[in-house]
């Protein structure tokens, strides 16, 4: 054989051992997806929290004649 031929014996074997490896990542059973929703766990009162403030109420308006 010569050397132009080896080199594309080569090559093409490189080639497609490359595409026959894209081919099994693409093709590889993926593991089923079990879909869990995330539950917040249960507020805690803790003794840092301070209660909201009363908001004041808007002082009157002035009576207009």
């Amino acid at each position: 054989m010569s050397v132009g031929k080896t080199a594309g014996w080569t090559l093409g074997g490189l080639l497609l051992g490359v595409l026959a490896g894209f081919a099994t990542e693409l093709f590889r059973r993926q593991p089923v997806k079990v879909e869990q929703r995330y539950v917040a766990p249960q507020a805690t009162r803790t003794p840092d929290v301070r209660t909201p403030s009363a908001v004041p109420e808007p002082a009157p308006e002035p009576a207009v004649h």
